[in-house]
C-alpha cells in the first residue's frame, strides 16, 4: 500500500475535509425560487403632470415601475384613457428546452391603476411583458425587466481566492515533502539492514 502508516492518512483526509469546507464556504450555496404572477391592485390618483416610462398602446401607458425585492414582484404604475385589458407575461431567463410560464389577464379601469406583481429573481433577473388588444393589433409589446442583477449572496472576492489557492499550495506541498520523506526513511532503514 502506498501509505503504511495511520496518520499520513489521518492528515490526508483532514486536508481533503479542510478543503472541501473552505471552497462551499467561498462560495456559498445558491438558493432557487419558484412563483408567478399574482396581482393586488389599487386605484390611484395623481395630480401632478405625468411622465411615462413605457407607453403600451395609444390608450395605454405605464407611468412608473419598481421591483420590490423583499416581495419578490414589480409595483407597475398604469394609466389609461379608457378602461382596456392587459395580458401579463411572466418573462424571466430561460435554459434550452420548452417550459411553460404564467400569464395573467386584467381589466384597467380608466385612470391610474397600481398592480403588483410577484416574479422572483431567476438567474439574477426578472421581467414581466405587457400586452393588451391595442398592442397585439400593431403586432407589439412592451417590457419591464430588472436586467442582470447580482445575487443576494456577495460574490468571491479576488483575495479570498487567492488565500484559498495559498493553502491549498502549501497543504499540497507540505504533504508531498512529508510522504517524500517518509519514503527516504523507509529506503535508508532497508539499506542498513542490508549492510
Amino acid at each position: 500500500m502506498f501509505f503504511k502508516n495511520q496518520p499520513t492518512m489521518r492528515l490526508i483526509y483532514v486536508f481533503a475535509c479542510v478543503a472541501v469546507i473552505a471552497t462551499i464556504a467561498a462560495t456559498g450555496g445558491a438558493v432557487a425560487q419558484d412563483g408567478g404572477i399574482t396581482i393586488n391592485e389599487s386605484n390611484v390618483t395623481i395630480d401632478e403632470q405625468t411622465t411615462y416610462a413605457q407607453e403600451i398602446d395609444a390608450k395605454t401607458r405605464l407611468v412608473s415601475w419598481n421591483y420590490d425585492r423583499d416581495r419578490g414582484g414589480f409595483r407597475l404604475l398604469f394609466e389609461t384613457d379608457s378602461s382596456t385589458r392587459i395580458t401579463l407575461t411572466e418573462a424571466v431567463q430561460f435554459g434550452e428546452g420548452a417550459g411553460s410560464g404564467r400569464i395573467y389577464q386584467h381589466r384597467l379601469p380608466e385612470g391610474q391603476t397600481e398592480i403588483f406583481v410577484s416574479v422572483p429573481l431567476r438567474a439574477g433577473q426578472a421581467a414581466v411583458t405587457m400586452t393588451t388588444p391595442g398592442s397585439i393589433a400593431n403586432n407589439r409589446f412592451s417590457y419591464v425587466s430588472t436586467g442582470q442583477t447580482t445575487p443576494d449572496r456577495p460574490p468571491i472576492s479576488y483575495e479570498r481566492a487567492q488565500i484559498l489557492i495559498l493553502f491549498s499550495g502549501i497543504g499540497g506541498a507540505g504533504l508531498t515533502y512529508r510522504v517524500v520523506r517518509k519514503r527516504r526513511e523507509d529506503e535508508d532503514k532497508d539499506v542498513e539492514q542490508i549492510i
